[in-house]
């Protein structure tokens, strides 16, 4: 799959915004993810599959959600690589859909994927379900990040897509946000702007956060508590 194009779509800062704080972070962040190992990545992908599912069979049970539909992103380039967690939640009968992108800032919508389906290259090089994969709007969403901090915020890749696709999904039913990362990608302070989605739950491969709705607090739990 080529990478360049998303690149150019999704990073457009790096070129002309250094000055921009979202973007130095951006480039710092995603700078250390590009150095974990593939030991390291390999071991973190097993964790999050893990864990993971166990989160969703726990969301899935205090919100009484009989088949509870989750969105995994599919990994590019150095992010945290989530096709275990697909292979695991798939295994364990929950039907998954993987993001397909129509334009920047706007809404992803969301298709039925099964380990082995086919996947075809989407118009900006991502790779998809095809066309005629039956689409839903997830109830769980693991979304990829470049950089996280300890209030529940994230920062995204500079399309400002997955805060789009939140919130639209969030007007119409309740919906769980999950970032999934490195440690590494962890700031002291993501800068925020109103339109900004805030996640229900952090993963990496140390650690699960639970990130109150109703107050600025976060709360932790240990992932036994999973």
């Amino acid at each position: 799959m080529s990478h360049g194009s998303v690149a150019r779509t999704l990073l457009p800062c790096y070129s002309s915004r250094m000055s921009d704080p979202k973007a130095e972070l951006r480039r710092r962040s995603l700078a250390r993810r590009d150095l974990v190992t593939q030991h390291e990545a390999h071991e973190a992908a097993a964790s999050i599959a893990a864990r993971g599912l166990a989160l969703v069979n726990r969301i899935a049970g205090e919100a009484a959600l009989d088949a509870p539909i989750v969105s995994v992103y599919w990994p590019i380039r150095s992010e945290l690589n989530t096709r275990p967690l697909i292979d695991a939640l798939a295994a364990e009968g929950f039907r998954v859909t993987l993001p397909v992108m129509h334009k920047v800032r706007q809404p992803l919508a969301f298709r039925a994927f099964a380990p082995g389906d086919d996947l075809v290259k989407g118009p900006f090089g991502l790779s998809e379900p095809a066309e005629d994969s039956p689409a839903y709007d997830p109830d769980i969403v693991f979304s990829p990040l470049a950089a996280f901090d300890r209030r529940g915020f994230r920062l995204g890749y500079g399309g400002g897509i997955y805060d789009a696709t939140l919130s639209a999904l969030r007007a119409k039913k309740p919906v769980v946000a999950i970032g999934v990362a490195y440690s590494c990608q962890e700031a002291d302070h993501v800068p925020v702007e109103p339109h900004d989605q805030r996640l229900d739950f952090m993963m990496t491969e140390q650690e699960t956060l639970q990130f109150s709705a109703f107050d600025a607090g976060v709360k932790t739990r240990s992932d036994a508590a999973f």
